[in-house]
């Protein structure tokens, strides 16, 4: 937390725009890297666009968001999976009930697999997603 700080301070002294963006960059960077995303999110928000980081700071506000997607998908998908092995009572026909699970996995998945063409394993890393959080059905991806 002492590089936040030193970049706090040391953006209170900047004396233009170009040191201002590369202290957000940096910021930003940081915090995406510790999973604070809402503190990434506001420094890169604040990052001057007329400058040369402008790409790191759009760029990672999107990666933020879709890695938040991300984590929804695995925690929908880790759902999805307790409620297969213990099936609570439902109002369905028989058999609906799992229709309806096996749809919405289905779906999750698509989404899922959209965000890793995006959103690469190196990246999902740096951002604090460990791979293969949940058991998902499908192999490893060589991403």
């Amino acid at each position: 937390m002492s590089l936040a700080t030193r970049c706090r301070k040391a953006l209170s002294l900047a004396t233009n725009r170009f040191e201002q963006s590369l202290l957000l960059d940096t910021l930003g960077s940081f915090f995406a890297r510790t999973h604070e995303w809402d503190h990434a999110i506001r420094a890169w928000q604040l990052a001057p666009l007329a400058e040369p980081f402008r790409r790191d700071a759009l760029s990672g506000i999107v990666k933020i968001h879709l890695a938040c997607a991300f984590e929804a998908i695995e925690s929908g998908l880790k759902a999805l999976a307790e409620l297969k092995q213990n099936p609570e009572f439902s109002l369905c026909l028989p058999g609906n009930d799992l229709q309806l699970t096996q749809g919405a996995e289905k779906e999750l998945l698509k989404f899922k697999r959209g965000i890793e063409k995006v959103l690469p394993e190196k990246v999902r890393k740096d951002l604090g997603i460990s791979s293969q959080r949940i058991d998902d059905p499908r192999p490893e991806s060589g991403l």
